[in-house]
């Protein structure tokens, strides 16, 4: 699928979006630190978390105009170096005005790198390969989330968390020119289905566009609901809930949330596939959507019960959430490749803006029951399972009326994309 200049294009924005995972998934590590550095509450470390998400949803709008008309080779490392600029405030930061301002900055500096990726590829590669393709980046980047578990925790007790952050800063610095310099938007040859939008008037009417497609909409129900569940557990609090329910220590906590970080993108990779194997994206994304479902239900009614079963909860929520790789191919298939960019990053403003919506509320939810130990109640963390798993069953009944897209009804549409 990959060869020569492709291969190093994949390989620059799989390391991108990496990094880009370490920092969402960063604060569930750093957090307990930042906590008895700073004496903060429950709901301002959830508010700290969340509104990297919050500025990178909103910050997608002009991205995908941005990346229709300028095209990824340009706009990724330019919003590079705010992601720099944001994660040096994030780490020299001494109080809550920092930390939130520090991760503001990372999300609209990484809020080009994952749908930067998609258009490349949709020109790169056939459509019928997109879901394939972008699984594997998924699939090699989140493993920047691994490195977000126990291997940081291990690293912030060696040097600190501060010093921690300053050198993922110079390594995104690093990455943001090696992408000016060797990226390039498309292979040679390639010819647009359609025209570039020639002025910003152009490309906001592109949106509106994509917006009035009925499809659409019913693709981005689901998509609100298909990252944040997995984000709000893994990046915010699953490592509290295992501690507060279960006594784990730092170091247990770390190896479940690496368990979690591990079947995330071995998910992805074996699931993006399957929309080839089996013809269909729509009844992909809904069984994985009911299966997360039943996996939140269980974890609100029997999580408590057993480390056994909640440890083998929070790892399914991981491997059910990889049908957003499938929901993102079922997006690509419904419009033109000159509106590829402003669609997806319209997918992927509803995902990350899930993420922030989730946090923001189960933040709430936990501290509405204060504890003098410092434990949260149990009912608390039932209650937070339990309103995932109502967002994603009426998100998944939204979405059940969407048309099917299957990838094979695009073949005739594979032979006008040169494969390099």
């Amino acid at each position: 699928m990959f060869a020569g200049r492709a291969m190093l294009i994949f390989v620059l924005f799989a390391l991108l979006y990496g990094v880009g995972q370490f920092h969402r998934v960063a604060t569930g590590v750093v957090v307990p630190e930042i906590e008895r550095e700073l004496a903060l509450g429950a709901d301002m470390l959830a508010a700290i978390s969340a509104v990297l998400f919050l500025a990178a949803a909103l910050v997608q709008v002009p991205v995908g105009v941005l990346l229709d008309r300028y095209g990824p080779r340009r706009t990724v490392p330019s919003l590079l170096v705010v992601a720099v600029a944001g994660t040096l405030i994030f780490a020299l930061a001494h109080g809550a005005p920092g930390l939130v301002l520090g991760r503001v900055l990372l999300g609209i500096g990484y809020g080009a790198v994952l749908m930067g990726g998609f258009v490349i590829f949709a020109r790169w590669v056939p459509p019928d390969r997109f879901a394939t393709a972008t699984s594997m980046m998924i699939a090699c980047g989140s493993f920047g989330g691994l490195l977000a578990t126990s291997p940081l925790a291990a690293l912030v007790e060696l040097v600190g968390w501060r010093p921690t952050f300053v050198g993922v800063a110079v390594l995104t610095g690093l990455l943001a020119v090696l992408v000016a310099g060797f990226v390039r938007d498309a292979p040679p040859g390639y010819r647009d289905s359609g025209a570039r939008p020639a002025t910003l008037a152009a490309s906001m009417r592109g949106l509106i566009d994509v917006l009035r497609k009925r499809q659409m909409r019913y693709i981005l129900a689901m998509a609100l609901v298909g990252y944040g569940s997995g984000m709000t557990v893994l990046g915010l609090w699953g490592g509290p809930f295992l501690g507060d329910l279960f006594g784990l220590d730092a170091l247990q906590r770390g190896h479940v949330l690496f368990a979690m970080a591990l079947a995330g993108p071995l998910s992805v990779a074996v699931i993006g596939p399957l929309d080839r194997r089996f013809n269909t994206r729509k009844r992909i994304v809904l069984a994985l959507g009911i299966g997360q479902v039943l996996v939140l239900a269980m974890l609100a009614l029997f999580g408590g019960a057993s480390l056994a079963v909640a440890v083998a909860g929070l790892v399914m929520i991981m491997v059910t959430q990889a049908f957003n790789v499938t929901l993102a191919a079922h997006c690509r298939a419904v419009f033109p490749d000159h509106l590829v960019g402003r669609a997806n990053t319209m997918v992927n403003m509803a995902a990350i803006l899930g993420v922030a919506i989730m946090q923001f509320t189960t933040g709430l939810i936990i501290e509405a029951f204060p504890s003098e130990t410092g434990i949260a109640d149990p009912l608390a963390y039932r209650l937070l399972f339990g309103m995932l798993a109502l967002m994603v069953a009426v998100a998944a009944l939204v979405y059940a009326r969407v048309e099917d897209a299957p990838p094979f009804a695009d073949r005739a549409a594979a032979s006008q994309v040169r494969v390099r």
